[in-house]
Parts: C-alpha cells; sequence; structure tokens
C-alpha cells in the first residue's frame, strides 16, 4: 500500500484530503503501519501547536475525501454539530446481485436500524433490539450491468460500515466486500472493496463559508458495472476542486508547503460550466445528478 495522501485543502482550522484504499484512517495501540491521521501528523509537527484530530471515519479499504481538524475547538465544533454543518455526503459503490436477489429500483431510501455484535459486525436489527441505531441510506443506480450495478449512495446517518451492511442486506452486497458479501457468496473476497467517498460539502464552523469537495471514483467501477472508462476521464486520486493539490508520501513536509491559507469560497471551488450566462451559480443537484440531499 502506498503510504500517499492527497491534500485538497487547508486552513487554519482543518485539512481536506482524500485517503486511499488500503490505509487506516486512524491507527489502534500496536498498529505499526501508518494511518492516515500519522502521515498529516508527521506533516504538520514543526508547525507550531497543530494537533491533527479525526473528525469522521472511513472504512481502511474505502478510498475518498476526508475533513481533519487542526486544533481541539475545531474537532468539538465539527462532532457537536456534525448533522448540522455537513449538507452532503456521497459516494459511489459497486453492488453485485446476489443470487435470487430482486433488481434494485432506480432510486430508494433504506430506512433500517443497524446493531452491532461482539465482533463489532454491523447487521439490520429485526428484533426490536434496543440498542439498534437508526440509519438511513439513499441511492440512485447510476449504471446497470449483467451482473452489477453502479450506485450513487448518500447518507443522512453515518453509522459503521452503513452502506455496506445495507446494501448486502437488500442482497446487493459492494463488490469486494469480504465481510458482508461472503455470506452470500457474492462480493469476491480476492477483489478490492468498491466503495468511494466522493463528495463531501459542509459549512465551515469558523467562517461560516459552504465548501464542495468532489473526488472522482476509481475508473476501475466503471469497468466492474460493466461499462469501459470514457476517454479523458479523470482518473482516481485526481480531486477537480484541488488546484494547488500536494501529494505526500510517507508524512514527509512538502518542499513547496504553502503558507496557510484562508478557505477558498464554494464559488471559486465550482467549475464556470455550472454558471449561467450572467456568471450566477446554477443550483447544485449533487453528484452526477443526485437530487438527494442528506437530511432531507
Amino acid at each position: 500500500m502506498s503510504e500517499r495522501i492527497e491534500i485538497l485543502f487547508e486552513d487554519d482550522w482543518i485539512v481536506v484530503a482524500r485517503k486511499p484504499a488500503g490505509m487506516l484512517s486512524v491507527g489502534y495501540p500496536g498498529y505499526r503501519g501508518k494511518s492516515a491521521q500519522d502521515i498529516l501528523t508527521e506533516r504538520y509537527k514543526n508547525r507550531g501547536k497543530i494537533r491533527i484530530a479525526v473528525i469522521h471515519r472511513l472504512d481502511r479499504e474505502t478510498s475518498g475525501i476526508m475533513v481533519f481538524a487542526k486544533t481541539g475547538e475545531a474537532k468539538k465544533r465539527f462532532m457537536d454539530s456534525w448533522q448540522e454543518i455537513v449538507t452532503e455526503r456521497t459516494y459511489r459503490c459497486v453492488c453485485v446481485r446476489a443470487r435470487g436477489a430482486e433488481p434494485l429500483s432506480d432510486s430508494g431510501t433504506i430506512d433500517a436500524p443497524i446493531s452491532y455484535n461482539a465482533q463489532d459486525k454491523g447487521y439490520v436489527d429485526k428484533k426490536g433490539d434496543p440498542k439498534a441505531q437508526r440509519a438511513v441510506t439513499r441511492y440512485r443506480v447510476i449504471e446497470r450491468g449483467a451482473e452489477r450495478d453502479l450506485l450513487e449512495c448518500e447518507l443522512e446517518t453515518g453509522r459503521k460500515n452503513q452502506i455496506r451492511v445495507h446494501m448486502a442486506h437488500l442482497g446487493h452486497p459492494v463488490s469486494g466486500d469480504s465481510l458482508y458479501g461472503i455470506s452470500s457468496n457474492e462480493g469476491g473476497k480476492d477483489e478490492q472493496l468498491a466503495l468511494h467517498a466522493r463528495v463531501l460539502a459542509f459549512n465551515h464552523p469558523f467562517t461560516g463559508e459552504t465548501l464542495r469537495f468532489e473526488d472522482p471514483e476509481p475508473a476501475f467501477f466503471k469497468t466492474l458495472a460493466g461499462g469501459e472508462p470514457k476517454k479523458g476521464a479523470v482518473k482516481a486520486g485526481t480531486a477537480k476542486v484541488a488546484p494547488d493539490a500536494r501529494k505526500l508520501k510517507g508524512g514527509a513536509p512538502s518542499s513547496r508547503a504553502p503558507k496557510e491559507r484562508d478557505a477558498k469560497r464554494t464559488e471559486e471551488i465550482r467549475p464556470a460550466a455550472e454558471r449561467t450566462a450572467e456568471g450566477k451559480l446554477r443550483p447544485r443537484k449533487g453528484s452526477g445528478g443526485s437530487r438527494f440531499i442528506p437530511g432531507k
């Protein structure tokens, strides 16, 4: 696994970065590798009183966009008001149709509480477990293949493994999911997990500005679903919203690291194609034209 993180945005309070598949968001006692938090901590270790903290996590094999706090106050503001601050959290995934499963509808909402067993593996609760946590996932089928479908999912809640648990519950486990896919003899235990955190949008807890970041899913998602990537398509790891993105290898500080920047306005981030002839921003429908907005 290449210890490489791509910085999409940073200011005095937060860092938005792309985590590659195969990297832990945060380590655990006895872990000898480098987590995303470790690499960013090394990067900022000589820059004053910066303490990198994880605000939310992605599964080890899930790639995509994460936001980290640089200060204790930044972490507190995010975690105390996560549901109000975050306005869009969109994933792309490829799901395998388990034998006997009904085809997915074009779009739908999965409102099914999740419980966790002693091994911390999630499952949809059907017995009224008082400890079950409310979990809501909205999905839209983007492309259908012979055996697998490319989906866009938006989270209204953020439970551990939520998309993986919900899609397996429907009989459409995420491709490459050895934890939730193998029970139905689907998913492909030797394949890479096809789950990517594509969009993250939030209201900055200090400046009040709305920031939106989008990173295309890996090209193999399209291939898995039965289609070939289009010529000129953005490759995995090259986010649309990082004009000054810097790749860090092994956590070493970049020799080109700029001074701390002020937060960029959403108007500066979104492409000209999303503007009217008068230069005004068009209303956004979400990644890939999705109309699903968390909390709505």
